[in-house]
C-alpha cells in the first residue's frame, strides 16, 4: 500500500514539474508584508511560484534564493505549525509617497495556524498613513487606525482548495498589479475555491460588498452590491500559459444575487449581452510565454470593457474600452555572479475602461469597492518603461527603472454625463472626440531606483528614490517639464522566531 501511494505521489510531482509548478497552496507563505520587495523581484525572475499556473498572487511558494531565516521555505512553513510574526517600521519620505506627512509608522502582525489540510490566518495592519487617506473606510478621528487585511479559513486538498474570508489578491502574470482583479482596493470578504491539474487551473470567487457609512456620498456605497469572478488558465508544459478571466459587478435591490452570476460555470459574457442579468462586465486575457528560451518570459494581460457584438442600436456605437499590460523579462541575461533581470514593458488604459453609464453608476455598478478601483489604480493613460533588477549574494535586492508615462483627467469614477440634455443615453458625452489621454495631459519622465537589505535576525531597510520631470503636473498647464523628485526610506524590526510545530 505504501509503495502504491509513493508511486502516485511521484507521478503527480512529475506532472507538476512539466506544468511549471511543483508545490500546492498548502506550502505557501503570506506575501504582503515587509518581505514584499524581495518577493516581487524574485517573482519577476520566476524564482517563486504563486500557483500551478503562476497566474494568481495571494500566496507564494518555491525555493527561496534568500536566507531561509528571512523567507520561510516550503518544507518548514508547509508543516503543521503555529506562528506569530510582528513587524514594526518607521519611514520618511516626500509627501507624495507618505500621504501628506514626512514621517510615518506601520505595525503588522501575522498569525498563521496550519494543521494537516486546514489553514487559519489573520493579518493586522496599523499604519499612520491611514490618517491622511480620504478613502480609509473606518473612523477618521482615531489616533491609531488599522485593518484586518487578511482573515480566512482555508481547506486544502491535493487538487485545489476552498477558502472563506478576507485576503489580498492579484489575478494575472504580475505579482504587484492586475488590470482585472488586483490588491489595489481595500481587502474584502469572499468565498473562493480552486481546482487544478497538471494542465489547467480554475478559480472562482464570489463576494457581497458591504456598504460603509463613511462613504455616504459614494455611488458604490449601496447595499446589495455583489462581485463575482472566475478564471481558467491552461498550461502547456513550462513554455506557454494562457488564460481567460470574467468578472461582474452587479447590484440587486432585493439584496439577493442572480444565480447565473453565482454559478461558476456560467459564461457571464453571454448572460450579460443577452440581458439575462444586468451588471458591469469585464473580460480579460492573460499569458506567460517562454519563446524557446526558458529564462526569457513574455507576460501580459488584456482587459476588455463594454465590448460590442454588433452596432445595430445606438448604445452599441461607443468605442471599445480596453487596457493592456505587457512586459518582457530576461533572467540572468548578464554574466554576473548573482541573479539579475533585464525587463521592459508597455501599458495602456483607455479613458472609459471600468466606467458605466450615469444610470448604472447611480445604481452601484461602478468597477470599484469603497471608491477604489478593483483593477488598475487609474485609467486614461499609458506608459513605457525599461529596467534592471539584481539579487545580491547577501540578502539584498535592487532595481532601477526608466519610464515615460502620460495621464489624462479621467478616472474610474468619472461620470459619462449621458443624462445631460442633448447627449445620447448610454454613450460617454465626449465619445466622439477620440482624444487619448483626455483633457490636460500630465507627462512624466522618471528614473527611479529602489533597494532593500536584510540584516540577520531582526532588522531590514528599504530605500527608494525617483528623479521625475513632469509637465502639466496635476493637469495644470505648464510651459515645460519641472523637476519633482520623490524619496522614501524605511527601517523595520521584526520577530520571526516564534514557530511552534504542532503534533502530527
Amino acid at each position: 500500500m505504501r509503495r502504491s501511494n509513493t508511486k502516485v505521489k511521484l507521478l503527480w510531482c512529475c506532472m507538476f514539474v512539466l506544468a511549471g509548478s511543483t508545490l500546492s497552496a498548502i506550502n505557501a507563505v503570506e506575501w504582503h508584508n515587509w518581505r514584499l520587495p524581495y518577493y516581487r523581484i524574485a517573482a519577476e525572475m520566476e524564482l517563486f511560484s504563486a500557483s500551478p499556473s503562476g497566474m494568481f498572487w495571494d500566496n507564494l511558494s518555491g525555493e527561496a534564493p534568500f536566507d531561509s531565516a528571512m523567507l520561510p521555505d516550503a518544507a518548514v512553513f508547509g508543516s503543521d505549525h503555529w506562528t506569530i510574526e510582528p513587524s514594526y517600521s518607521i519611514g520618511a519620505g516626500t509627501p507624495a509617497l507618505s500621504k501628506g506627512r514626512p514621517i510615518y509608522w506601520q505595525l503588522e502582525v501575522l498569525n498563521d495556524l496550519r494543521y494537516h489540510y486546514l489553514t487559519v490566518r489573520q493579518t493586522l495592519n496599523a499604519d499612520r498613513r491611514y490618517n491622511y487617506d480620504p478613502l480609509y473606510p473606518a473612523h477618521p478621528d482615531r489616533f491609531a487606525r488599522g485593518r484586518i487585511e487578511e482573515a480566512y479559513l482555508q481547506l486544502d486538498w491535493r487538487y485545489g482548495f476552498v477558502r472563506f474570508g478576507r485576503l489580498l489578491r492579484n489575478w494575472g502574470p504580475f505579482i504587484d498589479r492586475s488590470l482585472i482583479l488586483s490588491s489595489n482596493p481595500y481587502s474584502y470578504d469572499a468565498l473562493e475555491w480552486q481546482v487544478h491539474s497538471s494542465f489547467f487551473e480554475f478559480r472562482h470567487l464570489f463576494a457581497a460588498f458591504a456598504p460603509n457609512e463613511h462613504f455616504t456620498d459614494s455611488t458604490d456605497n449601496q447595499p446589495g452590491r455583489f462581485f463575482t469572478a472566475h478564471a481558467l488558465n491552461a498550461m502547456f508544459g513550462k513554455w506557454v500559459t494562457m488564460g481567460i478571466i470574467e468578472t461582474m459587478v452587479f447590484r440587486r435591490g432585493n439584496g439577493f444575487p442572480d444565480f447565473q452570476y453565482v454559478n461558476p460555470f456560467s459564461i457571464y459574457s453571454v448572460s450579460n449581452t443577452n440581458q439575462e442579468g444586468g451588471g458591469n462586465l469585464m473580460l480579460g486575457f492573460q499569458w506567460n510565454v517562454h519563446p524557446g528560451i526558458e529564462n526569457l518570459s513574455l507576460r501580459g494581460q488584456l482587459a476588455l470593457d463594454d465590448f460590442q457584438v454588433d452596432r445595430k442600436i445606438v448604445t452599441d456605437k461607443e468605442q471599445a474600452h480596453w487596457g493592456v499590460d505587457a512586459a518582457a523579462y530576461w533572467r540572468d541575461a548578464l554574466p554576473l555572479q548573482m541573479h539579475n533581470l533585464l525587463k521592459a514593458g508597455y501599458g495602456r488604459r483607455s479613458e472609459w475602461i471600468y466606467t458605466v453609464t450615469d444610470k448604472d453608476m447611480n445604481w452601484g455598478e461602478g468597477y470599484t469597492y469603497l471608491s477604489k478601483g478593483l483593477g488598475a489604480p487609474k485609467n486614461d493613460g499609458d506608459s513605457i518603461w525599461i529596467g534592471f533588477s539584481v539579487i545580491g549574494k547577501k540578502p539584498w535586492v535592487g532595481s532601477a527603472v526608466v519610464s515615460y508615462s502620460r495621464e489624462g483627467e479621467k478616472c474610474d469614477t468619472s461620470r459619462w454625463h449621458d443624462s445631460d440634455p442633448g447627449n445620447i443615453t448610454g454613450l460617454p458625452y465626449d465619445n466622439t472626440l477620440g482624444k487619448f489621454p483626455s483633457g490636460t495631459i500630465q507627462s512624466t519622465l522618471s528614473l527611479s531606483m529602489e533597494g532593500a537589505a536584510y540584516f540577520k535576525d531582526y532588522v531590514d531597510i528599504r530605500i527608494g528614490f525617483a528623479n521625475r520631470w513632469i509637465k502639466n503636473k496635476d493637469h495644470r498647464r505648464s510651459p515645460g517639464f519641472a523637476y519633482s523628485p520623490l524619496f522614501s526610506s524605511e527601517i523595520g524590526i521584526h520577530f520571526s522566531d516564534f514557530f511552534i510545530r504542532l503534533p502530527k
